[in-house]
């Protein structure tokens, strides 16, 4: 099981085409479901990186 330790917020301060993107998808989803999505990168820091955690909802 991973811990929030093992995460951090994605930065994407160099790269706002990245940003303009998730919003995009956000406004997609929200027109699709009827519901407000707010979508949240997170990265594995580096002391995770080789712990073999898996994405949540993706391999449940």
């Amino acid at each position: 099981m991973s811990t929030i330790d093992e995460y951090a917020y994605t930065d994407f301060n160099e790269n706002p085409s990245l940003i303009n993107e998730i919003v995009r998808l956000e406004e997609r989803l929200k027109r699709e479901t009827g519901q407000s999505v707010t979508l949240i990168a997170y990265s594995l820091t580096d002391a995770a990186s080789d712990s073999g955690t898996c994405r949540a909802g993706l391999n449940d």
